[in-house]
Order: C-alpha cells, then structure tokens, then sequence
C-alpha cells in the first residue's frame, strides 16, 4: 500500500525521464511565477485597486467626474480667451505697422470681431 505521505519510488528504467521531466516542471512553475510577478507590478502600476474602490462608492465616482468635466470646461474658456486675446493682439501690432494689403485684412478681421460680439 502507498504511504500518502512519502513520495512514491521511481520505476526502474524511468529515473532519466522523470528528472528531465522534474526539471522542466521547475522550469514552468519558475516561469509561471515570473509572469505573475508581471502582472502583479502592472496591476500595481494601473492602480486597479484605487479603481475598484472608487466604482465600489458611485456617488463619489459621480461627485469626481463633475469636478473634472468642470475642471475641463474651465480650462477650455480660459484657454480660448487667452488664444483670442493673442490673436487680436498680433492683428492689432500688424495693423499699427501699416503694412500694405496685411493692415487692412486684419483691420476687417477684427471689425468683424467686434461686430460678431455686439450682435451677441
């Protein structure tokens, strides 16, 4: 009878097939380990964890998708301000320089301007 505690004895003639064998199961568990240390640090990295916590509360997932689409909205106005600003800006440097065919181009781009934001 087998002894469950004791490793059950090689068969004669097997003993070079079943170390070879031992060896590649070690090789494949190392393996195995190495690819779930991988995952591990990548799962660490994408903060997966922090994540499930968050979709675990949804107010709180709600109440910090409105603070960043705010955060966007804001950054959008004050950027545009800023680009038209510049924009007008140049165009009025252009058109105090007096040079020919320029001047007058951004002399009507920014009558336009001006006209577009007394009709709104």
């Amino acid at each position: 009878m087998h002894d469950p505690q004791r490793p059950p004895e090689p068969q004669r003639g097997s003993a070079p097939a079943e170390k070879g064998q031992g060896e590649e199961s070690q090789e494949q568990l190392r393996a195995i380990a190495r690819e779930v240390d991988r995952i591990t640090k990548m799962v660490e990295r994408m903060n997966l964890g922090d994540y499930v916590g968050l979709l675990q509360r949804p107010g709180r997932l709600l109440w910090l998708n409105f603070l960043s689409g705010m955060a966007r909205g804001l950054g959008t106005i004050l950027g545009a301000t800023v680009l038209v600003s510049l924009i007008v800006a140049v165009a009025q440097r252009i058109i105090a320089s007096h040079l020919p065919g320029v001047g007058n181009f951004f002399a009507e781009f920014l009558e336009l301007l001006r006209q577009q934001g007394k009709d709104h």
